[in-house]
C-alpha cells in the first residue's frame, strides 16, 4: 500500500481508534487478562446540545435515501448499515454504559479473508463476561473467560455467519440510540475528503431524562458512521456510543493474542 493510502486509513478511522481506547476496559489490552473489579475510563465530552441550530447550507446537500433534514428512517438505516458491516472491509467499536460500573464493549474488525469480534460485559457488580472469536482460513477460534476463568475452542466456522453475527450485534447499539432518540441534520462535517451530515438529538422517549447530548453522522450512501448518545436519568448517567470506518481493501485484521493458545487446545 502507498503511504497515502496508509494515511488515507489511518484519518478514516481515528473517530473509531479514540472509541477503542474508551472500550478499553480500564486500560485492558483486548484478550488479555483482567482484574474482575476492573472499570471503564472516564468518558470522553459530547459536543453537540439537543435543538442545535441548523446550518442553512443544508438546503444544498443531497441526502441519502431514508435520511432527511428532519429525521432518519430507522429501517433504511440499518439495512445500509448492517449491510456495509457484513460486506465491506470495516473496523468499528461500541460502548454502552448503562449505570456506575456497568457496561458492554465491542469492538469488530474484518476483511473478506479474516473476522475478529469481541464484547465485554460487566454487571456493575462481580461478574466480568469476555468473548472474543477469530476466523481465519474456515477455522474458528473463541475464547471465553468468566471473571478469572478462560476457556478456548476450535472449530469449523464460517467467515460470512460470524460477519453476520458480528455486525448484528454492533447495530444493537445503534438501534438503541435511534429508538430513544429523535434527530435533526445541523451541518456536514468533512473527514478525509468525504463529506458526512452530521445530525443532533431533539428529544428522547426517556422520562424525566436530563443532559441530554449526541450526535449522529451518516455518509452519501446512508451507513451510519457515527452514533452518541447521553443523558441523566434518576441520578445516573446513561451513554451509548456507536463508530465505524472503512479499512483498506489490502489490509489484514491482526490475529489475537491469545490465539496459540487456542491453537495449542484444539
Amino acid at each position: 500500500m502507498s503511504q497515502g493510502g496508509d494515511a488515507s486509513t489511518r484519518a478514516r478511522a481515528a473517530t473509531v481508534v479514540a472509541l477503542l481506547l474508551l472500550a478499553g476496559c480500564g486500560g485492558v489490552v483486548p484478550g488479555g487478562a483482567a482484574p474482575p473489579d476492573a472499570s471503564p475510563p472516564d468518558s470522553p465530552p459530547i459536543d453537540s446540545e439537543p435543538n442545535e441550530t441548523a446550518d442553512e447550507r443544508l438546503v444544498d446537500v443531497p441526502f441519502p435515501a431514508g435520511f432527511s433534514r428532519t429525521g432518519i428512517d430507522i429501517a433504511t438505516a440499518r439495512e445500509r448499515s448492517v449491510t456495509f458491516l457484513r460486506t465491506e472491509p470495516v473496523t468499528g467499536a461500541a460502548v454502552e454504559r448503562f449505570r456506575a460500573g456497568a457496561y458492554a464493549d465491542y469492538e469488530y474488525d474484518a476483511t473478506s479473508e479474516r473476522t475478529r469480534f469481541r464484547l465485554d460485559v460487566h454487571n456493575g457488580y462481580v461478574d466480568v463476561t469476555r468473548s472474543e472469536v477469530y476466523v481465519d482460513g474456515g477455522v474458528r477460534y473463541s475464547r471465553s473467560a468468566r471473571n478469572r476463568d478462560v476457556s478456548f475452542e476450535a472449530s469449523n466456522g464460517s467467515l460470512a455467519e460470524t460477519r453476520y453475527r458480528a455486525a448484528d450485534s454492533m447495530w444493537a447499539v445503534a438501534s438503541r440510540i435511534l429508538t430513544v432518540a429523535d434527530f435533526r441534520a445541523v451541518r456536514t462535517v468533512d473527514e478525509d475528503g468525504e463529506r458526512l451530515i452530521r445530525y443532533a438529538p431533539t428529544d428522547v422517549a426517556v422520562r424525566n431524562a436530563t443532559d441530554i447530548r449526541g450526535y449522529l453522522t451518516v455518509d452519501r450512501n446512508g451507513v451510519v458512521r457515527e452514533a452518541v448518545l447521553a443523558y441523566d436519568r434518576a441520578g445516573e448517567s446513561k451513554r451509548f456510543e456507536y463508530a465505524v470506518a472503512p479499512r483498506s481493501a489490502d489490509s489484514e485484521v491482526a490475529p489475537p493474542a491469545w490465539l496459540p493458545a487456542a491453537r495449542a487446545d484444539a
